[in-house]
Parts: C-alpha cells; structure tokens; sequence
C-alpha cells in the first residue's frame, strides 16, 4: 500500500498521510476484509481512490507547489555534499530516467502501468482497481507503453 501510494505522490509524508487515512477507514471493516478472496487489489483500490480525492482537493494549491520546491531543493543540496552518495546517483539514471518519462504520461496511462508493470497487477486486477473495463485498461497499457518507449528513445523528458 506504502510503495504504491508513494509512486503516487511522490513523498514519503503524503504517502504515509494516505495509507493512514485509509487504514483509518478499514479499521471497522475488518470483517468484510476477512470475507475477501484477494485483499491486495482491494486495499490498493481504497489507495487509489484516496488518492484521487486527495489530488483533486489539492490540484489547484499554491502551497502544495512551494511546498515540492522546496523538498527538491532540500534534496539536491544533500546530495552535493555528501558524496559518497555519487556511485547510488549514477546507479538511479536508468530509474530516474524511467521516472521523467513516466511522469509526462498522462494520469490515466500512468496509473496503468506503474500498477500493471511496476506492482505486477493482473488487467483484471487493474481494470477492478481503476473501475475501468479490461478492454480499457489492456488499451492503455499498450499506448502506454508505446508513449514511454518514444519518450526513452527520443530523449524528451
């Protein structure tokens, strides 16, 4: 839940904000929980739609910007002095890489394929996940998937 509410905000406080948040919510569901075949796709639902509510009421924030700046700035100093930390900056270009590409998708495709590729989700799976047909999701995961090769290939990002 943590490693894909992560890949969705991008930082470990909002991250653990919304697993929070939504075992907060489950807490008194815990036998409906126990009834369920495959728990893991239904957990990552209650992620997903926690963080679309949370990206809808906070699109538009000017704090939530300044606050990012801020972070990365954090970051990129840390990194200039300490470096011993250069070998694991250079072992994370191909990822970072990955990143940037994954990142000028769009949300729709983008969702698909970090939960499809990177978590290993059935279409199915996904398509329940999403609350989108499978027919949907298996046709974005291929534009998807096609958008990221140009991207890597080309260099845009």
């Amino acid at each position: 839940m943590y490693r894909m509410a992560y890949r969705w905000v991008g930082t470990e406080a909002d991250a653990e904000d919304i697993v929070q948040d939504v075992l907060i919510k489950l807490i008194d569901r815990v036998e409906e929980m126990e009834t369920l075949e495959q728990l893991r796709p239904w957990l990552i639902k209650c992620v997903y739609r926690r963080f679309v509510d949370l990206h809808r009421s906070q699109k538009s924030s000017p704090i939530r910007s300044e606050a990012s700046m801020l972070n990365q700035d954090a970051e990129e100093s840390f990194s200039d002095t300490h470096p011993d930390f250069r070998d694991e900056i250079a072992q994370m270009i191909d990822s970072q890489a990955l990143s940037a590409a994954l990142n000028t998708l769009d949300e729709k495709h983008r969702d698909i394929v970090l939960l499809h590729d990177g978590e290993g989700y059935s279409t199915s799976e996904v398509s329940e996940i999403i609350g989108e047909s499978i027919g949907t999701v298996k046709s974005r995961l291929h534009r998807a998937r096609i958008k990221l090769k140009n991207i890597i290939i080309d260099g845009t990002f």
